[in-house]
């Protein structure tokens, strides 16, 4: 049984008491010597103020009374410390405490005026305000983290990307093939332009005098024929030639064919890194006629369909250093015309009659080769 001078606290519920008018707090209620049931008695009983280990009796923190078996008081139901206030300082009539006592099963508290404090003190319901809001920041936090690594990590950006630069890759191309229309075009209107010149020469040959149509003939004959030249350069651009390829020896055109294909896809996967399928390669065939007797293997042509795989072949030739041993033995080239053949022949010979003239070691030691394009065509040599 509890009661309070303030409140009366019922199972958690408060009803505000009648007439109080000192300070209020709660605590467990004493035996007084007034009769009681015997149940009740035995309870009462066990509630006696007893004396502390140091042998002196409470008094009541109110008005100082000894709290003896015949003083009606109650003790803080907090702090246990025998602290007791007498019925008269908490404003609680006789029969008031009497009835108190005869309910065994009440839920009420008194507290001193320190425990009180302690309970009813404000700024612990601010701190636990305050430990509630930082928690709610921290998990905003967390939040807000998690969201962000879930946008680091989102596949559909990398998705994103990667349809944009297939879609950069693409127009690239599609430029590229317009490029290349628009140089044929050029080409077509550069050679109608030279056969309208070569139209008018012919025209105005007849009224001139025969030394007059030699020399025009003679220019017309040029012009043509380096018309020619530039188409047969402009034909074999795609081209490259590969020397010592092995060549089955059989009478079958389709069986020697579909060797040389095979061992052609094979030399630019292992060692040019180029995924070459048919589509990619234009035509290729041996040069010369074929002879089961021969000692060397006959060249052969490769023309691809996109200059860009003849490129990374011709500029990747130092991968045949590192090639499996059945590549090792192959060299690739340029396919030239006969007059850019006899132009590097000479250049060769010239280089090779200088080294004599000015070297000390024999010309045999070393190689040389023809590099460049056009005006920077030069030839060095390299050590065998």
């Amino acid at each position: 049984m509890f009661c309070s001078t303030s409140a009366i606290m019922v199972k958690g519920k408060q009803q505000p008491k009648a007439q109080s008018t000192r300070k209020q707090a709660s605590v467990t209620i004493k035996q007084s010597n007034a009769t009681n049931s015997p149940s009740t008695a035995s309870s009462i009983s066990s509630r006696k103020p007893r004396a502390t280990e140091s042998g002196s009796v409470p008094s009541c923190c109110g008005c100082g009374t000894v709290i003896g078996e015949d003083i009606k008081a109650l003790q803080c139901d907090k702090c246990q410390n025998d602290v007791w206030k007498c019925i008269d300082c908490l404003d609680l009539t006789t029969d008031v405490y009497d009835q108190l006592l005869l309910l065994p099963s009440c839920g009420l508290k008194w507290y001193c005026d320190s425990c009180d404090k302690a309970v009813g003190n404000p700024n612990t319901t601010d701190k636990i305000d305050k430990l509630v809001s930082v928690v709610e920041k921290m998990v905003e936090k967390f939040v807000d983290i998690e969201d962000k690594l879930r946008e680091k990590s989102d596949l559909s950006a990398v998705t994103h990307l990667d349809t944009r630069i297939k879609t950069l890759e693409e127009n690239f191309h599609r430029h590229e093939k317009d490029m290349e229309l628009r140089l044929a075009t050029v080409d077509g209107n550069v050679v109608r332009h030279v056969q309208e010149k070569l139209q008018e020469f012919e025209e105005h040959s007849l009224n001139r005098n025969n030394g007059t149509s030699v020399v025009e003939d003679a220019v017309k004959v040029e012009v043509i024929r380096k018309m020619d030249e530039e188409k047969d350069i402009e034909s074999r651009q795609n081209n490259i030639i590969i020397y010592r390829v092995p060549e089955t020896q059989s009478d079958n055109l389709d069986t020697r064919n579909e060797s040389d294909r095979k061992f052609v896809q094979d030399l630019l996967k292992s060692v040019f890194e180029i995924e070459a399928e048919d589509r990619d390669i234009e035509k290729q065939f041996r040069l010369g006629r074929f002879d089961n007797s021969a000692d060397t293997a006959r060249p052969l042509l490769v023309k691809f369909k996109k200059l860009e795989d003849k490129n990374t072949v011709m500029s990747n030739l130092r991968s045949l250093r590192r090639a499996e041993e059945r590549f090792k033995g192959i060299s690739v080239a340029h396919d030239l015309t006969p007059k850019q053949r006899e132009e590097r022949k000479r250049m060769v010979a010239e280089a090779k009659q200088d080294h004599e003239s000015n070297e000390s070691e024999p010309v045999e030691n070393f190689r040389f080769l023809v590099v460049g394009q056009g005006p920077r065509k030069r030839v060095i040599k390299i050590r065998k």
